[in-house]
């Protein structure tokens, strides 16, 4: 934010419509012809999909796919070919890229039908094997092992200013002490949702909720 704007007031362009209602969440874009997907949660923190049943649910009219690891189109194998502008360094999460579970209601399945409600009621009737292996919920104790990110050549460190240590040294009354606070997360009102419509040239229009419009779109 520019300088100049700080401690002024700032209306939002977009403010009158969010609070009276007018403005559309991204699920809210009804077209003809759209199809509905629920996504099925892992029921475990860590291990390995041995099989997905997905025959109840295929059978009933209406739902049109249930992808899985098994069926998915491949997805990128290089890190550098599948990776966000804004994501931490590493490995990116590929969704339904294998079956190896990393971490508690990891996405395993998406059912695809011509409703919503029938797409989620579908996806109740999947049924999943697993192999469970033994997860870790103790931050502190996992804290050695944790993946160490190298300096980001884009968002570099700023440069340091003063001497803590001797101004620490210096004070005239020392306190040291150590805080641990849980995670938090902050939760919008918005339904986690995109609309995407296709022309009849191919063309994709995605109506999405987010704050890093550029990052989504490439």
């Amino acid at each position: 934010m520019k300088t100049e704007l700080i401690g002024k007031p700032i209306s939002r362009v977009d403010g009158r419509a969010k609070v009276t209602g007018a403005a559309k969440y991204a699920a809210e874009y009804n077209v003809p012809g759209l199809v509905y997907g629920v996504v099925v949660s892992s029921a475990i923190a860590k291990g390995k999909i041995v099989r997905i049943d997905a025959a109840d649910a295929l059978r009933l009219p209406g739902v049109l796919q249930v992808f899985t690891h098994e069926n998915i189109p491949q997805l990128a194998e290089s890190d550098d070919s599948y990776r966000d502008d804004v994501a931490p360094p590493g490995s990116p999460f590929r969704p339904l890229y294998s079956n190896e579970i990393k971490y508690s209601a990891q996405p395993v399945a998406l059912v695809v039908a011509d409703s919503f409600e029938l797409a989620r009621y579908a996806a109740s009737l999947i049924r999943v094997e697993y192999k469970r292996e033994v997860h870790a919920t103790d931050l502190m104790a996992e804290r050695e092992k944790a993946y160490q990110p190298k300096p980001r050549e884009y968002f570099p460190p700023p440069q340091p200013r003063g001497n803590a240590e001797k101004a620490f040294a210096d004070a005239a009354v020392q306190l040291e002490a150590e805080y641990l606070g849980p995670a938090e997360h902050h939760n919008p009102m918005e339904p986690f949702a995109t609309t995407v419509v296709r022309d009849e040239n191919g063309r994709l229009t995605v109506y999405d909720k987010t704050q890093g419009v550029q990052n989504v779109q490439n």
